[in-house]
């Protein structure tokens, strides 16, 4: 029969393996990539009324806008990129009725206007999301890319929405605008 060893333990000193193991889980923790969003520096959060999206940070120049949009940005005071936010778009009961109000005027109002895409998402706080994709000719004979992004909320109708407008189509900010855009609708 064999007699198990025992080893002597002197008071306030660990044992070598668990000090080991210290030291290789403090090394691996520090080399996990963060949890935290490496975009967060090149966008901004936007609130206005019912929406909260995330806008390019570089497009700080405010621009004047018409209604239905409260807030636009720009990237210089005359470049094209430039993004509008509606915090109270109307009382439309879907996304797809909102959208049709802004196709049904950029019809009459933009020149060669042509829709390249459109398809219904998910956005937050919203029971119908939609965006739509699309060109325009500006005024120097340029083709340039547009989007719609559009939330409403039934059965208290209301939606809110976001325009873009740049030179050419950006898929890492449609990205970004969808998942950072939720309505907080006002539930009567």
């Amino acid at each position: 029969m064999r007699r198990r060893r025992q080893t002597e333990r002197v008071p306030g000193r660990r044992p070598t393996w668990l000090l080991g193991c210290v030291v290789l889980l403090t090394l691996a923790l520090g080399l996990l990539p963060s949890c935290s969003d490496p975009d967060a520096a090149t966008y901004t959060e936007v609130t206005v009324g019912k929406l909260t999206v995330d806008r390019p940070a570089a497009w700080a120049t405010e621009m004047s806008v018409e209604a239905p949009w409260n807030q636009g940005f720009r990237l210089t005071p005359n470049s094209v990129e430039q993004l509008q936010v509606s915090g109270d778009f109307g009382d439309y009961p879907t996304a797809a009725a909102a959208m049709g109000t802004l196709v049904g005027q950029a019809q009459v109002g933009l020149k060669d206007f042509q829709i390249v895409e459109s398809r219904d998402v998910e956005i937050k706080g919203a029971t119908t999301g939609r965006v739509t994709r699309f060109t325009i000719t500006d005024n120097s004979g340029s083709q340039l890319s547009g989007e719609w992004f559009v939330a409403a909320h039934w059965p208290y109708p209301q939606s809110v929405a976001v325009s873009v407008l740049q030179p050419q189509f950006d898929a890492d900010l449609e990205r970004r605008i969808l998942d950072s855009m939720e309505l907080e609708p006002v539930l009567q």
